[in-house]
């Protein structure tokens, strides 16, 4: 039998076999999205190769539903195919409402507060669930070495600059490492992010959650690759965080914040420049520059002296800020 003969028959067996398809954006894996219409009502497909861990998607579901946010409720799952028909939050992804002039500052504490309700009420730890590790840490910053320096300088990066890079970050990454533990989510940002037909925060792509620094969801939220959040939002919203989780207030929380951001914003850069070496997906490659004025924002802070020296160096400014060609590589 094959994929879609099977997804034909999970969709008769739920009795959405007659419904209108439409096909939604596809994330950065392989997973792909519909939303089925059938008279009034709606719902999401997921189809998800095995490879992405849809079992994943169901047990850190189940985990966040116990929390008390509002994350999909599961209608119906084929676990042997990965198929899952999920709840349909709607169009009004925070992007979309913020584009449409929603107030940023009251649509992010909704996003704060969603975050706060998780990290107070989740129990620690959950079964089956990994640790974000200072390996895993570090293999995430070498994205940026091994991919976005194959592209954007000649000859690559070599072993002795990304053998420094690695002396640099190993102390950086045990200071992370210091941090109080909670559930990361990974990708908390303003495309995951919705105001459901209820009216509250509707949370999505969670599946690659995972134990690791409790200020990584807020760092990456308040310091999006995807849009610009306003410096005077930002402080509100770490006030806003720090009152709703006052254990995590202390200096050592809050002096490594941007060090937590640095860590995701270097991660990115590499990633998104793999999403288009490797899948074709251009539209990362487009989000790259606004990535580096991130990291930027934060390289003349003293944690930060050794890497902006090692920056300079290997990818200089000009390097970061080439303007990106999608037949770059092809005329390569």
């Amino acid at each position: 039998m094959t994929r879609e003969e099977a997804l034909n028959n999970f969709l008769k067996q739920h009795n959405w076999d007659q419904a209108e398809r439409i096909v939604l954006a596809a994330d950065a894996s392989a997973r792909t999205y519909d939303r089925l219409i059938k008279k009034s009502q709606t719902a999401i497909l997921m189809n998800s190769p095995l490879s992405e861990r849809p079992d994943l998607f169901v047990m850190i579901d189940k985990l966040l539903q116990k929390t008390g946010v509002h994350v999909p409720n599961i209608l119906a799952a084929d676990m042997e195919n990965g198929f899952l028909l999920l709840e349909d939050f709607g169009d009004n992804t925070f992007t979309r409402l913020l584009n449409n002039g929603t107030d940023e500052l009251d649509l992010y504490r909704k996003g704060i507060d969603a975050l706060i309700q998780i990290q107070n009420n989740v129990q620690l730890p959950p079964d089956g669930i990994a640790e974000y590790t200072a390996k895993r840490l570090m293999n995430g910053v070498l994205f940026l070495p091994n991919w976005f320096g194959q592209y954007a300088i000649p000859g690559g990066i070599n072993d002795k600059a990304k053998q420094e890079f690695i002396d640099i970050w190993t102390p950086l990454i045990q200071k992370i490492m210091t941090l109080p533990q909670n559930i990361v989510l990974l990708d908390y940002h303003a495309d995951n992010l919705m105001i459901t037909p209820t009216g509250d925060c509707g949370i999505l792509d969670f599946q690659d959650a995972c134990i690791g620094p409790v200020t990584y969801d807020l760092m990456s939220l308040l310091e999006d690759e995807r849009r610009n959040v306003p410096a005077s939002v930002r402080q509100n919203l770490i006030e806003h965080y720090f009152a709703g989780c006052p254990a995590y207030d202390t200096p050592a929380v809050r002096e490594t914040l941007s060090l937590v951001a640095m860590q995701r914003h270097t991660r990115v850069i590499g990633i998104f420049m793999r999403l288009f070496l490797r899948d074709k997906k251009e539209k990362y490659l487009k989000m790259i520059p606004f990535v580096w004025e991130l990291v930027e924002r934060h390289l003349d802070e003293p944690v930060f002296a050794d890497y902006k020296v090692w920056l300079d160096r290997y990818i200089p400014t000009t390097a970061r800020h080439t303007v990106f060609n999608p037949e770059k590589k092809n005329a390569d």
